[in-house]
């Protein structure tokens, strides 16, 4: 073979990946996409010698051949190890050609199917087919189209408190956003694909804590506000931090609630769902702890930073905070502070605003009102309030929030008392959700 410079050479070069360092890190970047246990088994430097000066007798290792043409999609291993032609597309490698069904077998490799059915099976094969495909397509250059449809898909499942259901689809767009990222894209789109991973991260974190799995919920956010700081998007990050506010929240722990959020309100500046967001956790916290004064300056600031917000700041679902939240906030939290009428009036202002049915919030803030009732001494009005809240589930079921706000609300109750059997009976139908059941979804069942 001649000792001229290989087409591999030609297109490290312009890369300015030549080195043998260089192209080792791009090797193994590569080569984690395809199987994990590839990393490390880029060639010696004197294997990588003789590839860029076509010095070969043989063919290289099959795992070399999967990674190089997965670094060029559309080049065969036989013409990347070829004497470089800039006139035609010869390869000059007749040894080196592979059998018809070898050949066979790189074509699937192209469309990532055949690789993908020995990895995870036939079934996921499907599901992952067409993503796969794309994935090819978009190497390092991922297309508007694609990127569009991964940004809606992120605002689509960021639109509600996602159900469990959803959680393989996310999963899904997630592997494909990381994989995407694993290669050379322009900034824009780098930038653009992290912002998607971190509002999806921020999906998968919300279905992990309603279904009671806050280790992983907790993860899940971290990994939502590194992406988020990555991107540059101080708001993402924001959302991210109060998501994982909700856990404390609702672990009874207001004081690790202040310790997440005080730091970043300390430092605010203008106005935002996730700033307001914040202000309605930390009145919900000082309620908890009975100080009245901080929770009245903590609502009063979160209802002033909604009234600043735009109005196309104010979606729906888990990725913005709306007026109604708000005021689910201020009833509780005037609840825990023994205010009855206050209470009252907020629970009549939230319930008209909430579509019933839709998210588990009107349960929580009938339990609000519950909570202020069964203070007050009116236990049989209060039961009545808590058992409609769990009787109004929605389509999803009860979350882990309502399950522990019920657990509140019966602890407020005598253990024995005709006026709280009902209550009682419908307290022992409700269970906190298996976080288990998560480990046995499987794609082609959402």
């Amino acid at each position: 073979m001649s000792g001229r410079q290989t087409l591999l050479k030609v297109l490290l070069t312009k890369r300015h990946q030549e080195t043998h360092r260089a192209f080792c890190l791009e090797y193994d970047k590569v080569a984690r996409s395809i199987d994990r246990n590839l990393i490390g088994s880029s060639p010696s430097r004197e294997a990588y010698g003789r590839w860029l000066k076509g010095h070969l007798k043989t063919k290289p290792h099959a795992d070399h051949c999967r990674v190089l043409e997965r670094m060029f999609p559309g080049h065969t291993v036989a013409e990347l190890l070829a004497p470089y032609d800039p006139v035609g597309k010869g390869s000059g490698v007749h040894d080196m050609r592979s059998d018809p069904r070898e050949a066979a077998t790189k074509r699937r490799e192209v469309f990532q199917l055949g690789a993908t059915t020995l990895a995870i099976g036939l079934s996921e094969s499907i599901w992952r087919g067409p993503d796969l495909f794309e994935q090819a397509l978009d190497f390092s250059n991922v297309g508007e189209a694609r990127l569009h449809f991964l940004e809606y898909e992120a605002a689509r499942l960021g639109q509600k408190v996602p159900p469990p259901s959803v959680l393989p689809e996310a999963l899904l767009h997630l592997a494909s956003i990381r994989e995407l990222l694993a290669y050379r894209q322009p900034t824009e789109a780098q930038r653009r694909l992290t912002r998607v991973g971190a509002k999806l991260s921020i999906v998968v974190g919300e279905i992990m804590f309603c279904a009671n799995h806050f280790p992983l919920a907790r993860r899940w956010y971290a990994a939502a506000r590194r992406a988020a700081d990555e991107a540059g998007d101080l708001h993402l990050g924001d959302l991210a931090l109060t998501s994982a506010a909700l856990m404390p929240t609702y672990s009874a722990d207001p004081r690790s609630v202040l310790a997440t959020v005080t730091a970043r309100l300390e430092h605010a500046v203008g106005a935002t769902p996730a700033i307001a967001w914040m202000w309605g956790l930390a009145a919900l916290a000082y309620a908890s702890l009975g100080d009245r004064t901080a929770f009245e300056r903590a609502i009063s600031r979160s209802r002033n930073t909604l009234e600043r917000c735009s109005a196309d700041e104010l979606q729906p679902g888990i990725l913005s905070f709306q007026p109604e939240r708000h005021t689910f906030y201020e009833a509780r939290g005037r609840a825990d502070l023994g205010d009855l009428n206050g209470t009252a009036e907020a629970v009549s202002r939230a319930l008209a605003s909430y579509d019933n049915g839709a998210s588990n919030d009107p349960a929580l803030v009938r339990f609000a009102y519950a909570c202020a009732l069964a203070k007050a001494g009116e236990i049989e009005e209060a039961c009545r309030f808590a058992t409609d809240a769990i009787q109004e589930a929605p389509p999803a079921g009860h979350s882990i929030t309502v399950v522990v706000r019920a657990h509140d609300f019966d602890a407020l109750l005598t253990p024995t008392g005709a006026a709280s059997a009902d209550w009682r009976e419908a307290l022992a139908a409700i269970r906190a959700p298996d976080p288990a059941i998560l480990q046995t979804m499987s794609p082609l069942r959402t």
